[in-house]
């Protein structure tokens, strides 16, 4: 098979491209050299670069030829605030930012494949878009920038792949329906008078408070919603207080709230306002509840899942194409392209038996995955404008 040929002779050089964007992170909106290095990557194979301000460091490069439909790839361009410890040649050099979500690979998948198209010649009776994405990882980020930009404006469909250390570097997972949760953030600030911890009873303590409101929001949620539906509400910040011998008037809370079926969007809502004011109740605090993003749910269109099955089938073997079972309660961007245009989402496996999981600051991967995503995209691009050919 061709692209498999490709690749093997490539191969190499595809790594030294992730080992480079791995070595030079950039958080969302400021991947300016990484930019740089793909724009001159897909410029000397002979691309086109379209970029306008509103997609800042993002852009899109086209090939294809006619009157056919439009396929979208996008990778994403942003590293993670996250100071890497891992000991390998192609370490990380911006001190506090590392690669640590596999967007490295993402781009080297999406640069291969662009490499691949052009370098055989394939013939692309339609338009394959190479979109490159900044701020996958910041809220509400890249995605809605780029749309705002103009890149998807007559795009037809749209795919996008992302590493799972989970799975072994041959395969991919997939599934039909719901591939990732809705994310809303929530912060809550309690207030009240703070005092003498000694005389908690002539003031509000407001650690009490807050101790009471995260396990009531944890308890009215699972007692609220059936046992099946996926639910997850957590807090990953909380400030407050001073001093040990002093009661603080201020408390603030910053979480995530996650789900699946976004029908329960307003029942959350509803007892999470309920349960705070319950709690205000029993403590005198007032507390008061923002929620500052909110981003849909990524559910796949069925057909442009059947077109990644059929293509992972026919380039990895039905054995290595893996419907997974659960969607992941982890938020993707991605899903807002798949508001306006059908499309898919899967998953690529990244496993190298050391690796805990994303977002970890040893984080790495088995470089052969961006062997496997390259067969996968080129071989979806292939059945997608055969399919349009007959």
């Amino acid at each position: 098979m061709l692209v498999r040929d490709w690749i093997e002779k490539n191969f190499k050089r595809i790594v030294a491209v992730r080992r480079w964007l791995h070595m030079h992170p950039e958080v969302g909106f400021h991947e300016v050299e990484t930019s740089q290095y793909c724009q001159k990557f897909m410029q000397d194979l002979g691309y086109t670069v379209v970029q306008n301000e509103t997609m800042q460091t993002g852009f899109i490069c086209d090939i294809g030829r006619g009157n056919g439909p439009t396929m979208a790839i996008r990778c994403d361009l942003d590293a993670l605030p996250i100071h890497e410890i891992n000991d390998i040649e192609y370490k990380s050099q911006n001190l506090g930012a590392s690669h640590a979500c596999g967007h490295d690979s993402h781009m080297a998948n999406i640069l291969g494949l662009a490499a691949y198209i052009k370098e055989t010649e394939q013939d692309i009776p339609g338009k394959i878009r190479f979109l490159f994405q900044p701020a996958e990882e910041i809220a509400p980020g890249g995605a809605v920038v780029m749309m705002e930009a103009g890149a998807i404006d007559g795009v037809d469909h749209i795919l996008g792949g992302h590493i799972l250390p989970s799975l072994s570097a041959e395969k991919i997972g997939i599934r039909y329906g719901p591939m990732a949760a809705a994310v809303e953030q929530i912060n809550i600030c309690l207030k009240g008078p703070g005092g003498h911890t000694s005389r908690p009873v002539e003031s509000v303590d407001l650690i009490w408070a807050q101790s009471h409101l995260i396990l009531s929001l944890e308890e009215s949620v699972r007692h609220h919603l059936n046992e099946w539906e996926r639910v997850v509400l957590a807090f990953g910040k909380v400030e407050g207080g001073h001093t040990c011998n002093v009661l603080p008037d201020e408390i603030n809370m910053e979480g995530t709230l996650r789900f699946l079926n976004a029908e329960l969007k307003e029942k959350l809502h509803q007892i999470i306002k309920q349960t705070i004011q319950s709690v205000e109740n029993l403590t005198d605090a007032t507390i008061e509840l923002t929620i500052p993003h909110s981003s849909p749910g990524l559910t796949n269109d069925e057909r442009c899942t059947d077109l990644i099955i059929s293509a992972g089938h026919a380039v990895l073997g039905e054995e290595n194409v893996v419907m997974m079972e659960e969607s992941s309660m982890g938020g993707e961007d991605f899903a807002y392209y798949l508001e306006e245009i059908p499309g898919a989402y899967f998953r690529i496996g990244s496993n190298d038996g050391k690796t805990r999981d994303i977002h970890t600051n040893d984080f790495n991967l088995d470089e052969r995955c961006m062997a496997t995503a390259i067969k996968v995209f080129a071989e979806s691009i292939s059945q997608y404008f055969q399919a349009h050919r007959n």
